[in-house]
Parts: structure tokens; sequence; C-alpha cells
């Protein structure tokens, strides 16, 4: 696996539109997701630019060989409890430290500007970015069976606190 010309980089026009397109592939090819999941994270992805503010908020997007291929947000919400959202690699990265490297950055971020309380919203059986939220001091914290991208899965929320 070459990872060589990998480059972490911040916000770029239509970054966030592949993190929604990376995702939206990978969820239905691999867990059944629907066209709910594509049409929710759009329009979160639309709302959260529309207020997006690079001294609170981190955008940081791999790219490779000038292609993006995953990347991470930490949303300020309120300026005291942020968001992290649409962390997302690429196949052909996962398993090279790069999902690691994201996390760190992210979390680096959050902590720099003070944020005591961070979540994320996720669901049961994303075994290897389950092991990167508890390295960096996330807790699973509430779950519950839904529906809402189009087959039943468990929804996790995870809290990180200061």
């Amino acid at each position: 696996m070459k990872t060589t010309d990998i480059e972490f980089v911040d916000y770029q026009p239509g970054g966030l539109a592949t993190l929604c397109a990376l995702q939206s592939a990978y969820y239905a090819q691999n867990w059944g997701f629907d066209h709910r999941y594509e049409s929710v994270v759009s329009a979160s992805i639309a709302e959260f630019l529309e207020r997006y503010d690079p001294t609170k908020d981190f955008i940081q997007l791999v790219r490779q060989s000038g292609i993006i291929k995953g990347g991470i947000v930490i949303d300020s919400l309120d300026g005291k409890c942020a968001q992290l959202h649409w962390f997302i690699l690429s196949d052909d990265l996962r398993g090279a430290g790069t999902g690691r490297k994201l996390i760190s950055n992210a979390m680096q971020f959050a902590i720099e500007k003070g944020y005591a309380e961070i979540f994320l919203t996720t669901f049961e059986g994303l075994k290897a970015a389950r092991h990167l939220y508890q390295e960096v001091g996330f807790s699973l914290t509430n779950e519950q069976r839904n529906t809402t991208w189009g087959n039943e899965i468990t929804e996790q929320r995870f809290d990180w606190t200061a």
C-alpha cells in the first residue's frame, strides 16, 4: 500500500461533498443504507457549511495524488460542546495509520480550542472506528435500535470530556 503521496489539507471546495459521497457509497454497499442516509448527511453538511468558521471548526481532508480520499470534521456547535462528524477513509487507505492521524489531529484542535465536551454518533459494527474513538478517550454513552437509514441498526453515541 503506497501512502507516501498522502496530504492532510484544510477545507477545499467540494471536499465535504466528497466525504458525503464516500460515506453514502460505503454504507450502502456494506450496510444496506438507502437514499435517506445521503439525504440527511448532505443536509447536515450544507447546514454546517453555512456557519463554518475555521477559527472554531476543524476540517481536515486526506488527499492522495490530488484526489480526496477521506476526512474528518469537528463542528464547534455552541463553543462548549462540539461534534465529531463525517470521519471516513477510502478502502485503500484503511489500516495504514491515516485514520489514527486524522482523529488525533481533530482532537488536538478541539483540545487547543478548549472544548470541554465532544460527541459523535455512529452505529454498532464499525469496530476499527470504535477502536480509534476509544483510543482518544471517547466512551459509549447511549445505544438504541433504529431504522433511520433504511435497515435496522444499533445507533450509538460516544462522548469525550476534558
